[in-house]
């Protein structure tokens, strides 16, 4: 783990309240890091390298999610790799999610990544950043994880898969795919009374490396004890592939975020 992230103040628009970086404040961030390899090129020339996959997850606080432009992008210390990407507040949720994949990260550099929000519907615009040493990430070192800033409010408690193989055709014709069912485990952290959650929204999302954004999955509500299990089905799954499981659970006002990841097994 490093230490902490650094949270830096951005601007806003005329009309709005300066920005802020606490994390109850218009925005509230959470970004994370974990290394993996991927491979690069195909056939005889494919090679593997290391990838640092940096996640950024933005709750709307204070404002509603409706009607929403984020533009999110990071940029390297010392070094020309860039990525962008955009999207909207998820009008339930109350939060949006982006992921970067950095490949060969440069070692000792710093990650900077930058988010910045409009809401059209009362003219708001809002803008910020997150700084953080770079995820050391080599071929020898794939298992370094840092989600230092995620709060522990609501947590994954487990993930299981299970393989099916179904028939899909009709009229006598048989047509098979595979299926991979994830059913994750969702609960509230260890600094939470169950009671903030009962009976309250929890969802589950997932990305895999390649997709540019989330897949919906289940959704559902904490029971009395602060707990929910969910499944989703992930068609023609690959193989070997990272799955990235996003739970997002509700309590009072505000969305918590949960991150875990693990590895498409059918």
């Amino acid at each position: 783990m490093t230490a902490a992230l650094v949270f830096l103040i951005g601007l806003s628009a005329a009309g709005a309240s300066p920005a802020s970086a606490d994390p109850g404040g218009p925005v509230a961030p959470n970004l994370d890091q974990h290394c993996a390899v991927q491979n690069s090129g195909s056939g005889p020339t494919t090679i593997v390298i290391p990838a640092d996959r940096v996640t950024l997850n933005v709750e709307s606080v204070g404002y509603a999610p409706a009607n929403s432009t984020i533009t999110a992008f990071y940029t390297i210390s010392g070094s020309t790799k860039t990525g962008t990407a955009t999207g909207a507040f998820d009008t339930a949720r109350k939060n949006a999610t982006f992921n970067f994949s950095v490949s060969n990260p440069p070692p000792g550099a710093t990650l900077t990544v930058t988010y910045q929000v409009w809401w059209h519907d009362v003219g708001v615009y809002y803008s910020n950043f997150v700084s953080a040493p770079l995820a050391p990430c080599t071929l020898e070192n794939t298992t370094y994880v840092d989600a230092s800033t995620w709060n522990d409010y609501v947590t994954v408690a487990g993930v299981s898969q299970r393989c099916e193989t179904v028939d899909i055709g009709v009229g006598g014709r048989h047509a098979y795919i595979r299926e991979d069912i994830v059913t994750v485990n969702v609960t509230h952290g260890s600094s939470s009374w169950p009671s903030w959650y009962s009976g309250r929204p929890v969802w589950i999302d997932y990305w895999i490396v390649g997709q540019k954004t989330y897949a919906s999955g289940a959704s559902g509500v904490f029971d009395s004890d602060g707990k929910a299990t969910l499944s989703s089905v992930i068609t023609t799954p690959t193989t070997g592939a990272e799955l990235d499981i996003l739970a997002s659970g509700q309590a009072g006002s505000r969305t918590f975020p949960a991150h875990f990841w693990t590895t498409i097994a059918c």
